[in-house]
């Protein structure tokens, strides 16, 4: 069975979901977890942006998004704890998520990706994509989905 589960997630109530049904599964088949965010990489400013001084520095933006994926990957940690489930993070800053989720699924030795997906259809699916699908095409590591 598997015995080490890469949960990405993104920080958003629907990926919170994913953390439980993932840290309750980890312990039912007694495997340990990594979690996992991949924060979008900084994009260069507007000339507006940097005229009117709203611009953020590559710095800040950097630990803007270093915090959010630790507090994001701390609650996932809380719950694993709770749940004696063990637990390691991983957070990289990339504009390629679902090569960023293979990524860190290879380079921890996962032997399950285990995601939540909103389940797109139609044009809804063709305009914003899909990390999920993304990811099921490109790895051969096993993909468990949760739909919401």
């Amino acid at each position: 069975m598997f015995k080490h589960i890469l949960i990405p997630v993104d920080g958003s109530d629907f990926s919170d979901r994913a953390i439980d049904a993932g840290v309750r599964f980890a312990k039912s088949i007694n495997a340990r977890i990594t979690g996992f965010i991949a924060e979008p990489d900084y994009t260069l400013p507007l000339y507006s942006e940097m005229i009117t001084r709203q611009a953020e520095s590559m710095e800040a933006y950097a630990k803007r998004a270093r915090q959010h994926s630790e507090t994001v990957l701390k609650r996932m940690g809380n719950r694993a704890r709770t749940e004696e489930v063990e637990f390691d993070t991983s957070f990289v800053q990339s504009d390629m998520p679902a090569e960023a989720i293979i990524g860190a699924a290879e380079e921890n030795g996962c032997d399950l990706i285990l995601m939540a997906s909103h389940g797109r259809h139609g044009l809804d699916k063709l305009i914003h994509g899909s990390v999920t699908g993304e990811v099921m095409t490109h790895t051969r590591i096993p993909v468990l989905v949760m739909h919401g």
